[in-house]
């Protein structure tokens, strides 16, 4: 029988276990925002006129002309943020902040499917008959690859909160 009498100087092993679950979850929110650059999160699926296709880092990250700046900064916010633990290890801070970020994420998530982006449109046929319509970006693969992605961020915090907070318990 194993049994801790505080006298020990590393972690215990829930302990170490919680924090090598907080390091590596993040890699999943790297795995998903890189998949998302090429999945869409929100898209119309016209593939006939107008579409509206939205990856991880905007409409269309490939091309200069619509590339949008704040789409790569948040793209790499959420990347560097999620290796800090495999660089500096797991501290008290990251752990509050990947759980707020994470919420933060989720919201935008939902708040993108509640209120999805949409285009209308209008033109004419060669013989001059009015055509048009309107699209709708609806949540494709991306977007739940996405919300995986969040929610492994939020686990990490969680799991890297509980490891700053368990102490190994002395016994009498």
């Amino acid at each position: 029988m194993n049994v801790d009498d505080g006298s020990s100087h590393g972690p215990s092993a829930p302990t170490a276990r919680l924090r090598r679950i907080a390091a590596l979850l993040p890699l999943v929110t790297v795995a998903a925002w890189v998949i998302t650059i090429f999945v869409p999160i929100l898209d119309s699926g016209n593939d006939d006129g107008p579409r509206i296709r939205i990856t991880s880092m905007g409409e269309n990250p490939f091309d200069p002309a619509t590339a949008v700046p704040g789409f790569f900064a948040v793209w790499l916010l959420v990347v560097v943020f999620s290796i800090l633990p495999l660089v500096f290890g797991i501290s008290r801070w990251w752990s509050g902040a990947a759980m707020v970020v994470a919420a933060l994420l989720i919201v935008v998530l939902v708040i993108a499917a509640l209120n999805p982006p949409s285009l209308l449109w209008d033109g004419q046929t060669a013989d001059g008959m009015p055509t048009g319509g309107m699209e709708v970006a609806l949540p494709d693969f991306g977007f739940f690859v996405c919300l995986v992605g969040a929610l492994a961020l939020g686990a990490a915090g969680s799991a890297g909160s509980s490891a700053g907070r368990s102490r190994p318990m002395r016994q009498p």
